[in-house]
């Protein structure tokens, strides 16, 4: 299940490539990153 999620974060492509200097940033991009896989996978189910 691990492996599986972290496949789906480096399909994102903003966050297979670092290009923020600030941390805050990339971690708001992991948050948004969460918030659509999230949403893929709730939509799949009903």
């Amino acid at each position: 299940m691990i492996e599986r999620t972290i496949a789906w974060y480096h399909g994102m492509k903003r966050l297979r490539i670092h290009w923020e200097r600030r941390d805050d940033i990339h971690e708001a991009f992991l948050g948004l990153a969460t918030c659509i896989i999230t949403y893929r996978h709730v939509r799949r189910l009903c």
